[in-house]
């Protein structure tokens, strides 16, 4: 039985074979491949990147209904891409490679990363309704929420953990799981840091961009209308 040497990964060992079959001169009608299940992987990988996507656009749809605005999704779901980031760093550290299971635990960690942001910005939000300027709402509902955002982080860390230094594989003879478990524990993570200390200064952020998106429209419909030469008073125009 063959296999491949210490810290040695499957795109490594992938890449060399490539390298060294492509050096060989095969007879005219004779070609190479990797066989049936390397090209299995390659479509189970591009699949689960295709619900990765769908899954983005079905939390980001949901979060936008309910919150009845973009802003709030849209600086929520900043949280995933830095939880992927976070994810990356950890895999690039410790040698493990992204497979299939490392990207269906990345998809459960899109769940997790928006709970925790939609904890933190509806708090935020129902703190302003109560009369709170937006700096001071902000900085209370981060100190509110600190507790249950990480209780909700170290819980499912470290459940995780005895799976990301095991060797349990589905099955017994099936892919391990510890990759699924590692990318769970360094997303959430770093997603977690994320959403304490980046996400306020995000929503801040898009917020301030919104405002100027809209008082740089009322003042380009404005010019239209005064050169059009139809009267525009100044309470005329919306202010949201």
């Amino acid at each position: 039985q063959f296999g491949t040497a210490d810290k040695v990964t499957a795109d490594d060992a992938r890449k060399r074979v490539t390298e060294f079959m492509n050096l060989l001169q095969l007879p005219p009608g004779y070609s190479w491949g990797f066989g049936q299940a390397f090209d299995d992987d390659a479509r189970a990988q591009n699949t689960m990147l295709i619900n990765m996507l769908l899954a983005l656009a079905c939390i980001y749809i949901v979060m936008a209904a309910l919150f009845e605005s973009v802003l709030a999704p849209s600086a929520i779901i900043t949280g995933i891409f830095f939880s992927f980031i976070g994810v990356f760093w950890f895999f690039l550290i410790t040698g493990t490679t992204v497979s299939f299971m490392a990207m269906i635990g990345m998809l459960v960690l899109m769940g997790v990363v928006v709970n925790n942001g939609i904890v933190l910005i509806d708090h935020v939000h129902q703190l302003r309704e109560q009369g709170l300027t937006r700096e001071r709402a902000l900085i209370q509902g981060s100190r509110d929420r600190l507790r249950p955002i990480l209780m909700t982080a170290g819980s499912t860390i470290l459940a995780m953990i005895p799976l990301a230094v095991g060797q349990t594989t589905i099955g017994g003879d099936g892919p391990p799981y510890f990759p699924m478990a590692r990318a769970v524990i360094c997303g959430l993570a770093f997603a977690t840091v994320v959403s304490l200390v980046v996400l306020p200064t995000i929503y801040v952020s898009l917020e301030d961009v919104g405002h100027w998106g809209r008082r740089a429209f009322r003042r380009a419909v404005g010019r239209t209308l005064s050169s059009s030469g139809v009267p525009v008073e100044v309470g005329a125009l919306p202010s949201k």
